[in-house]
């Protein structure tokens, strides 16, 4: 069960504000400032409103981007993106589905893995999960500035060749660069610079994981903005 951060209404209220002025072009960080003081929001409900409200233009466009089905199809995946939000799930972090329907953490891991045991059962909850819906290829992408990422690389490769998933881990220096340059196949990532930017079709992997493996329910952030 995820945590309840909106007992008194100011959450909705902060919600309905920060989109107003974001869907008028306001600068983004100033407003954050601005509706995270006027509403005395917590570090972590800040956090929600800037990586979870996006305005209405680029909320549709996102959404039109999102695919459901990845059987067959080639699959480059953002590693650490989706790791980390599995991990802050199992963590009973905030988790919430952002304006653009796309499934975001309000986590600060800050590429810091402290549970390398709970952070294995997220990898295989992911291959697990690949395993069963049988993407034609996968290309796993992970920052290499991440403490262990050889390590993580190495891990992933044996865990996709146990679960018989065709492809490669890739340690790079940005995985968010080598991901923007793919104009083809579908991406798994929540990044919205690598979805803007790459423009091609996009699956929700981590969302996908918790609905599947563990009935998740997550608040979505359009019903704040609505009623």
């Amino acid at each position: 069960m995820q945590p309840v951060f909106d007992a008194d209404g100011t959450f909705v209220c902060a919600c309905r504000d920060y989109f107003y002025l974001i869907d008028r072009n306001y600068p983004e960080r100033g407003t954050l400032k601005l509706i995270g003081d006027r509403y005395r929001l917590s570090g972590d409900l800040r956090t929600v409103l800037y990586r979870g409200i996006s305005s209405q233009e680029k909320s549709v466009i996102r959404s039109m981007l999102l695919v459901h089905e990845i059987e067959g199809k080639c699959l480059m995946i953002d590693g650490y993106n989706v790791l980390f939000s599995l991990l802050n799930y199992r963590l009973g972090r905030i988790m919430f589905i952002g304006t653009d329907n796309i499934l975001r953490d309000a986590g600060a891991l800050h590429g810091k893995i402290r549970n390398e045991v709970l952070f294995k059962e997220c990898v295989l909850l992911w291959t697990g999960y690949l395993r069963d819906h049988m993407p034609e290829s996968l290309e796993v992408f992970l920052d290499a500035p991440v403490s262990h990422s050889e390590k993580h690389a190495r891990m992933i490769r044996d865990l996709m060749a146990e679960h018989r998933l065709k492809g490669d881990c890739h340690v790079v220096r940005s995985a968010d660069w080598a991901l923007k340059q793919f104009r083809d196949g579908i991406i798994a990532t929540s990044d919205t610079a690598i979805i803007d930017n790459a423009g091609i079709p996009v699956f929700d992997l981590p969302r996908n994981i918790l609905e599947s493996n563990f009935q998740a329910d997550f608040i979505k952030l359009k019903d704040c903005l609505t009623g």
